[in-house]
């Protein structure tokens, strides 16, 4: 009698663990990203609206004044462009952890929908920095290369930011349709 007591008393410990995660209340498991949430303070919503603004306006605002290094891109030195340049595309797309908490923004770039959009940024911006220190190559085909992996950056980020608003991509797929005919 009493094996099967301990059944139903682990049965029920079980069922309240998962109920008490499911809600939130405990972690089953936690990963290294369930730790790093909890690090961060829990913030009001005017904070998080503040955060938000703040690393968004000023991530965009350092990509693009670095596009005061970029004459010295063309005159092959890469280095203060693309560092500024990422710094603030880094900051930016981390601004939307402010909105959800990082281990959602995390779950956001990867889902579905995101993945191939957010691998393909984060590769570019990877690479953007990588080129740079490649021994070797001549200035023009740095110059090439970062130029090429700029736009693909800029233009996976820009499809990034689409797929956060509702019909968006299909609304940009169609307008380039209809423009094609």
């Amino acid at each position: 009698m009493s094996g099967i007591l301990e059944k139903a008393k682990d049965s029920a410990n079980t069922a309240k663990n998962k109920t008490m995660s499911a809600m939130g209340i405990k972690k089953e498991n936690p990963t290294v990203v369930d730790e790093l949430s909890e690090t961060c303070p829990k913030l009001s919503y005017q904070q998080r609206m503040i955060g938000f603004g703040f690393c968004f306006g000023a991530g965009y605002l350092i990509s693009f004044a670095s596009f005061t290094f970029f004459v010295e891109l063309l005159e092959g030195n890469p280095l203060p462009f693309v560092y500024v340049y990422t710094i603030g595309n880094i900051l930016a797309l981390s601004s939307s952890m402010f909105l959800v908490g990082p281990k959602r923004q995390f779950k956001n770039m990867f889902d579905d929908k995101r993945k191939w959009t957010t691998i393909t940024y984060l590769t570019c911006l990877v690479l953007t920095l990588i080129i740079c220190f490649v021994p070797g190559m001549d200035d023009l085909t740095r110059l090439l290369i970062l130029v090429l992996l700029l736009f693909v950056q800029f233009f996976a980020s820009l499809w990034y930011s689409l797929s956060y608003i509702p019909f968006a991509r299909k609304a940009v797929i169609n307008f380039f349709k209809d423009a094609a005919v």
